[in-house]
């Protein structure tokens, strides 16, 4: 159901409602409802803005919806079995547990408050939108992970809920825009803000918690609880290497200071959500040449350097290539200040510590594409075409990082530059 009403151009509102249903969740959980509803006001409409040259859009509008998410792959709610076609016993074929299954595996529900306005002036060069947002979820969807002595790392729950609030403002702008020598420079971008904030957790995940808690895993955990971010990073937290002994020294809760690591004192170290990201992009042309840039930014969040532990601290000496780092940065004798613990210790797997926990900022030209558009009559006339185009086009051309680590460690990472040409007849 769908209903808009607009009166006089000044002011609208838009009412919508749906009943969804999907085979993907539990039998008892296949169908939600939801719906939305809109007003605005425009306005650059109202009579006491007649004649402004300066503004040409103002437009304040609220909302407030509920939606769905339903983005995971079918068959998580069933259990499945899977045949072991090419193998029988005494002419039988056996078969294995495939998928898990979880029968009250429900819509991931969201609701969510919009407050927004859009401004256009000077003959729309200069447009900007702000946005600021409440979104809470409901019933949300998360992967859980199980040890893998039952078979499975991970099945498909509805863990709690989940509240984001933040801000979102785009701006976008006519530098220049002369017709007469063919000269055209735009630049636009968005900076957003999101707090993230874990409402309420389902009582599975609180088990959970407490099992991830008392496991000595080599990754930094990320656990769920109430008042916290999904983001958040947990560790021991770290005093650095002992220059007398080699080890890492350890703060626990109650402040005392030991050199054994002890996942019962994991602690809020970190948050990988930014502070501040967003892009920054630019369009220029000039006569038969366009350029067109796309940056990327991030800063205010922080990472567990894993790459940095794997292959520095937990590196494999005796059998393969090395971080340089490995002989030269690590603690060796008495005395010695270093990054890293001692290189006798190579054995010893370094566990969750607050010692790799690194603030990060990166801006990354995401992409980068530069063109010639061959004179229309011309081509057209000797040519026999409507259209000729030379294009160069990269991607990931800069790439400036706080934080150093390897690039493509499950995949090659590489950097081009393409060459096409165009044709349209």
């Amino acid at each position: 159901m769908n209903v808009n009403y607009t009166y006089d151009r000044r002011y609208f509102i838009d009412i919508s409602g749906k009943l969804e249903g999907s085979s993907k969740f539990g039998a008892d959980n296949r169908y939600a409802p939801f719906w939305s509803v809109g007003a605005g006001w425009n306005i650059h409409q109202e009579h006491f803005l007649g004649g402004n040259g300066m503004l040409n859009t103002a437009r304040l509008r609220v909302s407030y919806g509920t939606s769905g998410t339903q983005n995971f792959s079918p068959y998580q709610a069933m259990r499945t079995f899977k045949y072991f076609s090419a193998q029988n016993y005494n002419g039988n074929a056996g078969s294995y547990l495939l998928g898990i299954g979880n029968p009250n595996l429900g819509w991931q529900k969201t609701g969510q408050l919009n407050i927004g306005i859009e401004l256009g002036m000077f003959d729309n060069c200069l447009k900007l939108t702000a946005d600021w947002y409440n979104k809470l979820t409901d019933d949300m969807l998360a992967d859980i992970t199980l040890p893998l002595a039952g078979g499975f790392g991970s099945y498909k729950a509805n863990i709690g809920k989940v509240q984001n609030q933040g801000v979102e403002v785009s701006l976008n702008a006519y530098l220049i825009r002369d017709s007469e020598r063919e000269l055209f420079w735009s630049v636009g971008g968005t900076v957003l803000y999101n707090k993230n904030e874990i409402k309420e957790i389902s009582n599975s995940l609180e088990f959970l918690n407490d099992e991830l808690l008392g496991e000595d895993g080599s990754n930094p955990s990320f656990l769920f609880k109430e008042g916290q971010s999904m983001n958040t990073i947990f560790a021991v937290r770290s005093l650095g290497i002992d220059p007398t002994t080699g080890k890492e020294l350890f703060l626990n809760r109650d402040g005392s200071i030991t050199d054994t690591w002890d996942a019962s004192q994991e602690v809020v170290v970190g948050n990988t959500e930014p502070k501040l990201n967003g892009s920054i992009g630019l369009n220029a042309t000039y006569k038969n040449w366009s350029l067109f840039a796309a940056f990327q930014y991030e800063f205010g969040g922080q990472e567990y350097n894993q790459t940095l532990v794997d292959r520095v601290e937990n590196a494999d000496i005796a059998n393969g290539n090395v971080d340089l780092r490995v002989l030269t940065q690590r603690w060796q004798k008495p005395g010695d200040v270093a990054e890293f613990k001692n290189i006798a210790d190579s054995k010893l797997t370094t566990l969750p510590t607050s010692r790799f926990v690194q603030d990060k900022k990166y801006i990354r030209l995401s992409a980068l594409t530069l063109s010639y558009d061959f004179n229309r009559e011309w081509i057209k006339k000797h040519l026999h075409m409507n259209m000729l185009r030379l294009e160069m086009s990269s991607s990931d051309f800069i790439n400036w990082n706080s934080i150093r680590q390897e690039r493509g460690l499950s995949y090659p990472k590489s950097w081009k530059v393409d060459f096409s040409l165009k044709a349209q007849f």
